[in-house]
C-alpha cells in the first residue's frame, strides 16, 4: 500500500522555522498555540519538531491564532530558504548536498514565480489584489 505521509524538505523546516519566529515574537507556547489555533497538540508538536509537515488549514488556523497573516510566515519561511547559512545548517543536519531546494532553484523558482504571478493578474480579477487594504497585509498591519 502506498504511503501518504509528509517528507520533511528544506522547505518545510523554513516553515516551522519561519512558526517559532512568530511564536517568539507573540511569545506564546506550544500548548497556548494549540489552543487558540484549535490544532491538537499532538499535532502541532510533530509541525514543530519536523516530524510531519503542516498543511493550509493547520497554517491557516495557526498563523490565525498568531494574529499574522499567513502570507507573512511564508515570506519568512521563503526568505530562509535563500539564506545561504541557513541551506548549509539544513544540508548538515540531513548529511546531505541536496540543492533540490536551495539556492541555485531559489532564481528558477523567483522567475516562475514572477510568470504565475503575472498570469494570475492577467486572467483574474483578485479581490485580494484590488483590495483597498492589500498593503496592510503585506507590511503585517492587518488585524
Amino acid at each position: 500500500m502506498a504511503s501518504t505521509a509528509k517528507i520533511p524538505t528544506i522547505k518545510s523546516k523554513s516553515l516551522t522555522v519561519a512558526i517559532k519566529r512568530a511564536m517568539t515574537l507573540r511569545d506564546i507556547k506550544p500548548r497556548e498555540l494549540a489552543m487558540e489555533s484549535g490544532v491538537p497538540f499532538g499535532t502541532l508538536r510533530r509541525i514543530l519538531e519536523l516530524n510531519t509537515v503542516a498543511d493550509y488549514e493547520q497554517l491557516s488556523k495557526i498563523a490565525e491564532a498568531l494574529r499574522l497573516p499567513l502570507s507573512n510566515i511564508v515570506i519568512d519561511a521563503e526568505s530562509l530558504c535563500d539564506d545561504a547559512d541557513f541551506v548549509s545548517d539544513y544540508q548538515a543536519e540531513k548529511g546531505s548536498h541536496d540543492t533540490s531546494s536551495g539556492n541555485g532553484i531559489a532564481e528558477q523558482d523567483d522567475d516562475r514565480k514572477e510568470r504565475a504571478l503575472k498570469h494570475m493578474k492577467s486572467g483574474l480579477d483578485l479581490a485580494a489584489y484590488e483590495s483597498e487594504h492589500k498593503d496592510a497585509y503585506i507590511e503585517g498591519d492587518a488585524a
